[in-house]
């Protein structure tokens, strides 16, 4: 009887043994940089003007696009240029996707809204139906005999 008391007081002792080596818990989720927190870490000089080494030491999505953003080619970038390069390149991705169809695939606009642009020759529906005011493209076969004979 004695040896079952032990067995029951066991893990009433190792209980807080085991709550030491619990995981640590998780740390806090932070909220997302915006543009500016990552511009204003970045720009050590404070003068609201970004260069390329600023951008490589604290802001490193920058650095590839550097030279699209600084249009003017001054050697920095401000908090509105990459504002402005942001919303073209939003622009741009908005245009890709209004030519896109409902489905996301790109597909050539209809002829009709081409305009009179070339048109391939020798189709088989040209062919068949020539278009008007062009010439008739394709082989013409001779017509065969109508009484059964075979010409040799």
């Amino acid at each position: 009887m004695r040896l079952c008391h032990a067995f029951l007081l066991i893990p009433l002792f190792a209980a807080p043994a085991m709550a030491e080596n619990a995981p640590p818990a998780a740390p806090e989720h932070h909220a997302r940089r915006t543009a500016e927190q990552h511009f204003a870490d970045a720009n050590t000089t404070h003068d609201g003007k970004l260069t390329l080494e600023q951008a490589a030491a604290g802001y490193k999505s920058l650095v590839k696009p550097f030279d699209q953003i600084d249009t003017q080619h001054h050697g920095y970038v401000t908090m509105e240029d990459i504002k402005a390069w942001k919303d073209a390149k939003k622009a741009a991705r908005r245009a890709a996707k209004m030519a896109a169809g409902a489905d996301g695939v790109l597909r050539p606009s209809p002829a009709v809204q081409r305009g009179d642009a070339p048109r391939a020759q020798g189709t088989a529906t040209e062919m068949m139906m020539p278009a008007p005011g062009r010439p008739h493209v394709g082989v013409d076969l001779p017509t065969a005999p109508l009484d059964g004979m075979h010409p040799s």
